[in-house]
C-alpha cells in the first residue's frame, strides 16, 4: 500500500493539480458538439455514426472503471498517471491521420481508457479533502476554462487543419500535463482496502440509489449537449455564431462552479439540487424549439450554469457515503457511461427516425429524452441527499453529546 505522507491533499498545489489533470479527462464530452460537427460536415459521417466516436471514447472510460478497482489499492498513483497521460497523447495522435470510422472508433476507446483513469484518480483525491464540494467546484473550473479555450479555437482550427488539428492539439495537452502528476498522492491509504462487505450499512443501501440516479444524469447531459450544435444550426443559426455560443456560455458556466463553491453546504444539500434541477429543465424546454439566436444563446448559458451548479453537490453526495474509493471508481463508470449513453440512444432515434420519412433529422428527441432522464434522476438522488443528511445530524448529535 502507498501511503501520502509527502503530500497534503487540501494544499494549494495538490488541488491545483488534480484541476489541471481533470481539466482534460472529459473533453470528448466538452467539445463534444463541435467533434459532432467536424465529423458530420467533414469527414461525411452520419449523426448516428458521429455519435458513436463519442459513445466509443467514453465507453473506453466507463471500463477503465475495472482497472480503477485493481489498480486504487495497489499502484503507485503516480505511475498510473504518467501511463494514461501518454496513451491518450498516442491515440489523439493516431486519431489525427484516421479516416476510417471503425479505426477511429478503436483510437478513441483506448483513448477514453486513459481518460477514465485520468477520472477516477482525480474524483479520488476529491474525495480524500475536507471540503469536498468546494474542491468539487474547483475541479470543474478547469474542465471550464479548458473547455472554453478549446471551443473558441475550434472554427480557426478547423478552417486551418480540419478535425485533425484538434486530436493533434489534445495530444500535446496531455503531454503537458505529466507536470502536474508529482503533486498528487501515490495512493489513498488503508480505507481503499476496505472489502464491499465491510461498508457501512447506509453506504451499501442508498450507494445503488445513487448511481443509478447519476446514470439518468448524464445520460440526460450527454445526449442535450452533444447535439447542441445540431439545434442551432436546425434553427438556420451561422456556424461561427453557434461555435462562439458554445465556447461563451462554456465560459461563462464558471459562474455555476463559482456560486457552488461560495455557497457549499450553507443552504443544505437538498435546496441547491432542485435549484440545479429547475435550471436544467427550463434550458431543455428553451432548446426544444429555437426560434431566435437569443433562445439559444439562454438556453446554452443555463443549461452550462446548471451542469456546473449542480455537479459538485451530486458528485459529493456519492463521494460523501464512501471513503474507500469503491464508490468512486464506480461513479467513474457511470458518468462515462451515462455520456457515451445520451448521444448514442439520440443518435439510435435520429436514425431510426430519418429510415421511416425520409426527412431531415428533427433533433427534439435529444431534449425528450433529457427532460425524462433528468426528472428520473431527482427522483432517485433526493434519498441519497436525506440519507447524508440523516448521517450529518447524527454526526453532529454525537459530537455534542
Amino acid at each position: 500500500m502507498y501511503r501520502n505522507a509527502e503530500i497534503d491533499v487540501n494544499s494549494a498545489a495538490t488541488i491545483l493539480a488534480l484541476c489541471l489533470l481533470a481539466s482534460v479527462t472529459p473533453s470528448a464530452v466538452l467539445l463534444g458538439p463541435l467533434i459532432v460537427g467536424g465529423l458530420i460536415t467533414e469527414l461525411g459521417f452520419t449523426p448516428q455514426a458521429a455519435g458513436n466516436m463519442i459513445f466509443a471514447e467514453l465507453s473506453g472510460a466507463a471500463l477503465s472503471t475495472f482497472l480503477a478497482l485493481y489498480w486504487i489499492p495497489r499502484a503507485d498513483w503516480r505511475l498510473v498517471l504518467r501511463i494514461a497521460l501518454v496513451a491518450m497523447a498516442a491515440c489523439n495522435i493516431v486519431s489525427a491521420f484516421l479516416v476510417d470510422a471503425w479505426l477511429l472508433g478503436v483510437s478513441r476507446f483506448i483513448c477514453g481508457i486513459g481518460v477514465g483513469t485520468v477520472m477516477a484518480a482525480t474524483l479520488l483525491v476529491c474525495g480524500m479533502t475536507r471540503n469536498q464540494e468546494r474542491v468539487l467546484s474547483f475541479w470543474q473550473m478547469g474542465q471550464i476554462i479548458f473547455a472554453s479555450i478549446a471551443l473558441a479555437a475550434m472554427p480557426s482550427i478547423f478552417s486551418a487543419i480540419g478535425i485533425r488539428g484538434m486530436y493533434l492539439m489534445l495530444a500535446l495537452v496531455m503531454a503537458a500535463l505529466m507536470v502536474a502528476v508529482p503533486y498528487m498522492p501515490r495512493g489513498g491509504g488503508p480505507a481503499t482496502g476496505v472489502a464491499w462487505r465491510e461498508l457501512p450499512a447506509v453506504t451499501r443501501r442508498y450507494a445503488p440509489v445513487g448511481l443509478v440516479g447519476l446514470l439518468f444524469f448524464f445520460v440526460a447531459m450527454g445526449g442535450v449537449w452533444n447535439f447542441a450544435e445540431r439545434l442551432g444550426d436546425e434553427a438556420g443559426l451561422d456556424r461561427e455564431f453557434i461555435a462562439f455560443t458554445l465556447a461563451a456560455v462554456s465560459a461563462c458556466g464558471v459562474l455555476g462552479s463559482i456560486c457552488s463553491a461560495l455557497l457549499g453546504l450553507r443552504w443544505g444539500r437538498t435546496a441547491p439540487f432542485v435549484i440545479g434541477t429547475m435550471t436544467l429543465a427550463a434550458s431543455m424546454l428553451l432548446f426544444y424549439d429555437v426560434g431566435s439566436a437569443a433562445q439559444f444563446v439562454l438556453a446554452a448559458f443555463l443549461f452550462k450554469f446548471g451542469w456546473w451548479f449542480i455537479s459538485p453537490y451530486i458528485l459529493a453526495n456519492i463521494t460523501t457515503l464512501d471513503a474507500s474509493g469503491k464508490l468512486v471508481a464506480a461513479t467513474n463508470f457511470v458518468i462515462a457511461f451515462g455520456q457515451a449513453l445520451g448521444p448514442l440512444l439520440v443518435g439510435f432515434i435520429l436514425a431510426k427516425r430519418a429510415g421511416l420519412d425520409a426527412q431531415p433529422a428533427d433533433y427534439a428527441p435529444a431534449i425528450q429524452m433529457g427532460l425524462v432522464c433528468l426528472a428520473l434522476c431527482s427522483l432517485l438522488f433526493i434519498t441519497v441527499i436525506r440519507a447524508n443528511d440523516r448521517q450529518s445530524r447524527g454526526a453532529n448529535a454525537a459530537q455534542r453529546a
